[in-house]
């Protein structure tokens, strides 16, 4: 028991001198530049390859069967941040949505339409239709840093993100461009695992750090941190929390759109 203890010990140590070290070398400058487009291939669609074969038996099965479940129902956390009459269509743009939205499609008395998007989005619907796996939502082609591109502004009742934004190339322009999507008084929710970059050691897709402080959202990678609230300042509202999923730490923010 002492041994296994010390092993725990030792390298919990050891993973800290390391994070500490690649820290140092982002801060300085020193860490190798990434190709996002050529991570994204790489990295995210092989990730998606091997999770969604044979039913996600290797990665979650449980996560899978949510993902794919066509009668899922809009989640609390989100139909509480929506206010719109009974019988109103609910549009809803999640962003970085991968394969298969998380975001539920059902909520009696009213309609939702969902709009999933994805930098891989042609990739991801080739392989589901592959793989014969039914959408809740196709996947729609969009760089998050470059919604107003293809939508148009104050157009959704919610924007939402999880588990993307900390891998796209800037997080502060695509909640940007999301709160510029989403009507006045709507909200932008995001999920994200805390200090991923961090913990991976800069490797990939995983060059952005997220963050609460003194209840404020806050971006980092090396030199280079944003907050929230000093960014957008009397445009938005924010609420922020912790809370811990698949045994790691993460971050929710609640931004809400006060003025365009």
């Amino acid at each position: 028991m002492e041994k296994t203890v010390l092993r725990r010990a030792a390298s919990k140590f050891k993973r800290r001198i390391k994070e500490t070290w690649a820290d140092w070398r982002r801060r300085n400058g020193s860490s190798p530049a990434v190709d996002w487009e050529k991570a994204l291939l790489n990295d995210e669609l092989s990730f998606w390859e091997k999770a969604l074969a044979e039913g996600g038996k290797d990665w979650d099965p449980a996560e899978f069967r949510q993902r794919t479940d066509l009668e899922l129902p809009l989640q609390d956390e989100l139909r509480e941040l929506i206010s719109v009459p009974p019988g109103s269509q609910v549009r809803i743009l999640d962003v970085g949505s991968g394969p298969l939205t998380r975001v539920g499609s059902r909520w009696a008395g009213h309609e939702i339409q969902i709009t999933a998007t994805d930098p891989l989005a042609d990739h991801y619907n080739a392989l589901l239709k592959k793989m014969g796996i039914v959408q809740r939502a196709p996947v729609t082609f969009a760089h998050g840093e470059k919604l107003l591109e293809i939508f148009s502004p104050n157009n959704f009742d919610l924007a939402y993100a999880s588990n993307s934004l900390d891998h796209s190339y800037d997080p502060l322009k695509a909640i940007e461009q999301m709160l510029a999507v989403t009507k006045p008084d709507a909200y932008v929710y995001l999920w994200h695992f805390s200090n991923v970059a961090r913990h991976e050691c800069y490797v990939g897709l995983h060059q952005w750090n997220f963050d609460i402080s003194k209840g404020d959202f806050v971006i980092r990678s090396g030199k280079i941190a944003h907050s929230l609230t000093s960014h957008f300042g009397s445009a938005i509202q924010l609420k922020c929390e912790t809370t811990h999923a698949f045994g790691a730490e993460a971050v929710i923010a609640r931004i809400k759109k006060v003025r365009p």
